[in-house]
Order: structure tokens, then sequence, then C-alpha cells
């Protein structure tokens, strides 16, 4: 009895494992199905977004700051130029090469946006990710669509500009400074991806300089400023600047 006994507490614990093994195969086969539907789930802009994001720092590892300029310089004749015009209509005919529905409706609404008949598709997308759009070589993106980050990206310069072109005119009225005006200039363009800093040049040289000089007058500082605004993106500057005219305060609003 003794025997029997044993060997029935095997075959229990033996029929005990296969069970726990059957059950673990079972779980990993719910984890891998689970990983796919995941997978699914993510948006077809957040994998071209990584992608890109991985050509970007490729490119900016092998590229000099002014390699970068020039570069930036390219894109935005490609973009916003006599080219882009001259080429709109096979623009404006170019799909993805996708057959996700999602990414072929966004590709055709940043079309229609580029043509005033829409909202902006990538309106809500952060800086960064509106640089990998704009800046992309990759041939992933259509050409309207980084136009469209491009121009969103131009929008929110464009209000940036105005205030702080608004901020240092009240510094310097309050206490005949711009010290703290200048740092946040400095700050902000520190901050934007390498490509887009790289357009810049040599800013911190003219804004450190400022800042260690003797205070310049408000018109002064405002025909400068202009004159960076202006090498930004092409004709969607010219919004910007009906409101900021040379020697006058901009407006906040």
């Amino acid at each position: 009895m003794e025997i029997r006994y044993v060997g029935g507490a095997l075959r229990s614990a033996q029929d005990f494992g296969a069970r726990e093994r059957s059950t673990a195969i079972e779980r990993m086969a719910e984890l891998e199905t689970l990983k796919e539907v995941i997978d699914e789930q993510i948006s077809s802009l957040a994998k071209a977004l990584s992608a890109a994001a991985e050509r970007a720092e490729l490119r900016d590892s092998q590229l000099s700051r002014s390699d970068l300029a020039v570069l930036a310089a390219k894109i935005s004749e490609r973009l916003f130029g006599l080219g882009y015009e001259f080429a709109k209509v096979a623009h404006d005919a170019e799909t993805p090469d996708t057959e996700d529905p999602e990414w072929l409706a966004r590709a055709k609404q940043a079309t229609d946006f580029v043509n005033g008949r829409a909202g902006n598709p990538f309106a809500q997308l952060t800086q960064e990710q509106l640089s990998l759009i704009a800046y992309d070589e990759g041939g992933v993106f259509t050409v309207n669509e980084r136009k469209a980050a491009a121009m969103e990206t131009s929008r929110r310069y464009c209000e940036w500009s105005v205030y702080i072109c608004s901020k240092i005119s009240a510094e310097q009225q309050a206490s005949g400074s711009s010290a703290q005006g200048l740092q946040e200039i400095l700050s902000y363009y520190r901050s934007l991806p390498a490509i887009e800093e790289a357009r810049f040049g040599n800013y911190e040289v003219m804004i450190t300089m400022q800042l260690n000089s003797s205070e310049i007058e408000w018109p002064e500082f405002n025909v400068s400023l202009i004159d960076m605004i202006a090498t930004e993106w092409g004709g969607d500057q010219d919004r910007l600047t009906d409101n900021l005219e040379v020697g006058n305060e901009p407006s906040s609003s």
C-alpha cells in the first residue's frame, strides 16, 4: 500500500506539471496575440514618426551645423519655392505608398490644407514631430504632408515672434533692459531640433553681443528680429510682417 501511494503521488505530480506547462504555453500564446493586437493599434503616424526619428538622428550625427543649415534651406525652397509651384499638380496628386486608410486620409487632408480647403492634420503634433515630418528625406511622407507640417511650424513661430517682441518692448519700457527677453530667445532657439536651430546661424553670437553691450533701442532690435523671421518658411511670413511694422510695438493679441 505504501508503494501504491508513492506511485499515485508521482503520477499526480506529473499530471500537475503537465497542466502547468500547458497553462504556461496557453498564456504565452495569449501574450503573443495581445502583442499583435497592440502593434495593430499603434497608429501608422506613430510608426512613421519613429522611423523618421531614426533617420533624423543619423542625419544630425553626420552633418555639421552649417551643413544642416544648407539642407534646411534646400528643403524650404523645395516646399515653398518656385520648384514646388511648377510641380504643384504632381504634388497635389501624390499619395503615400501605403494601403492604410488612416494615412491616405491624412495625406489627402494635408493636400486640402495647403490648398485652403481643410484644417491642418498635424496641428496637434509637437514641434519635434513636426520637424521630423517636414525635414524627412526618406520618401515616406508626401510633399504636401511635409509642407503642412512646415506651415504649422511657421504658424507657431510667427505667434512666438509676436509674443517675444511684445515682451521685450514691455520689458524695455518698464526697466530699460531687454535681458530677460533676450535670454528667453536663446532658450527658445536652443530647444529647437538641431536642423531648425541650424537655420538661425550664429544667433548665439548676435544675442550674446546684445546682452553684453549697452541696451539697443526697440526699433533697431525690431528690425533685427524681423530680418531673422524673414528667412523662415517662405510666404507664410507675410501674415506675420503684416502685424509687425518696423519701429512699432507689435500687438500681443
